[in-house]
């Protein structure tokens, strides 16, 4: 269905009138005399604008809003049978504002606006910002809660059928981005956007309208590494949805902004593209099940300290396929002939993009940090040494007893030997010297 198939709203619809009847009604109401105004830092100058009061049914919902950024792409992700250009092509269109609307709902719920105002005893204090089209610039979660309350208990919340609002005057869209970042400044952006939906914004405004990142940092006093650090997590995480068949549901990792940000941190750390690689795929198989190894915040950074014990674990451990590759993966490492052991990395990289190993490669990862984790608890005790030996000792005694049957797998199991023996020898020189 096109945007000429669609009907405009009709006049006393609750998403919006046609823009001539909103433009009629606020040049017969802002001609009244003697009007209150409300003080607006706009256009670099202090203006009093006058409020009007106007029925609720009349505003427009901004489709350009950053707090709905994540939402909007996961809902046409989720339907796909809609318009492509739901959000982005002509704001005026019924169905675009309905759907904002249940989007600016779900907002509304999550920061408890909606309890907020169920309380009839809570009115309207602050008047809503519209540009001269009618079109919400500021109190867009305010605005879709009013008209909820007022759809499903008319009697109840009358007082809010009709609205305080201020018209701003003529803007271009370059005037309205400044307002829409000061005002989220002052109120603090990041206690009211989730993390992925101010990435989400951030690209938008730079794809949609040609704003660099240099202006953005200006616009929402962002330090550049700031900036380029929140594009870096949102890529990590687009690519980890799009990996797990789940492309743009934000909802997703919405919670996961710490994570996101340590495995950034984390990953720049390291060295080598192929060990980069290893520890990105690592941690999004810690990502599949949070609960796995406690708070991932935690266990990310300590997955890159731990890297090369984890790597050495799951290549004992996962199925890897170290025949030369066709799966693009020479382009990572450089191309040309590999031998075994450089084939190690790519395979392992290959394993942990198996669905059918991730889980096996969670707990493999989750032992080996819980073993490190213990091991700094107890590297500090007197009796560290008898008690690590101690362990050794009935680990070994339970290799040689329950394992030595014919399905045991014995890949790998050589060189373990040959390294225990090489600790047992220097252990045994330390005592020589020191006992």
């Amino acid at each position: 269905m096109t945007n000429s198939d669609l009907p405009d709203t009709p006049k006393g619809s609750r998403f919006g009138w046609p823009r001539p009847a909103r433009q009629e009604e606020f040049k017969a109401r802002l001609g009244v005399k003697g009007l209150a105004t409300d003080r607006v830092v706009f256009q670099g100058l202090n203006q009093d604008l006058p409020i009007i009061r106007i029925p609720i049914e009349l505003p427009k919902y901004r489709l350009v809003n950053g707090r709905t950024a994540s939402l909007q792409v996961e809902h046409l992700a989720i339907n796909a049978d809609l318009r492509p250009d739901l959000f982005t092509g002509d704001p005026e269109m019924w169905d675009a504002q309905e759907v904002q609307h249940e989007l600016l709902l779900k907002l509304g719920r999550l920061s408890d606006l909606d309890d907020f105002f169920e309380d009839s005893a809570h009115k309207q204090v602050n008047p809503l910002l519209l540009d001269e089209e009618g079109f919400v610039v500021n109190g867009n979660r305010r605005l879709s809660v009013w008209r909820q309350l007022v759809h499903d208990e008319p009697e109840k919340y009358g007082h809010f059928e009709h609205i305080e609002v201020v018209v701003l005057p003529h803007a271009t869209e370059k005037d309205i981005n400044r307002l829409e970042a000061q005002l989220q400044i002052d109120r603090d952006i990041r206690a009211d956007y989730s993390w992925d939906a101010q990435a989400n914004m951030m690209i938008a405004k730079m794809e949609r309208d040609k704003i660099d990142a240099e202006e953005l940092c200006t616009l929402y006093k962002m330090k550049d590494t700031e900036f380029a650090q929140l594009l870096d997590m949102r890529a990590y995480a687009d690519e980890y949805l799009r990996s797990r068949g789940k492309a743009n549901l934000w909802s997703e990792v919405s919670g996961q902004e710490h994570t996101f940000q340590r495995l950034v941190q984390s990953r720049s750390k390291l060295s080598g593209v192929g060990r980069k690689e290893i520890f990105k795929e690592a941690a999004f198989a810690l990502i599949d099940d949070p609960n796995a190894v406690g708070r991932l915040y935690i266990a990310i950074p300590e997955l890159a300290t731990n890297l090369d014990k984890v790597v050495e674990r799951l290549t004992s451990e996962l199925n890897l396929d170290t025949d030369e590759p066709d799966d693009g993966l020479d382009d990572l490492f450089g191309g040309g002939q590999r031998d075994k052991k450089d084939l190690q990395q790519p395979a392992l990289i290959k394993a942990l993009q198996d669905p059918t190993q991730r889980a096996q490669a969670r707990d493999a990862i989750g032992e080996v940090l819980e073993t490190e984790r213990q091991v700094k608890k107890d590297v500090k005790k007197a009796g560290y040494l008898l008690d690590q030996c101690a362990k050794a000792n009935s680990y070994l005694t339970a290799a040689a007893k329950e394992g030595l049957r014919p399905e045991s797998k014995l890949t790998g199991v050589a060189k373990q030997l040959d390294e225990i023996e090489t600790r047992v020898a220097a252990i045994r020189s330390y005592l020589a010297d020191h006992a």
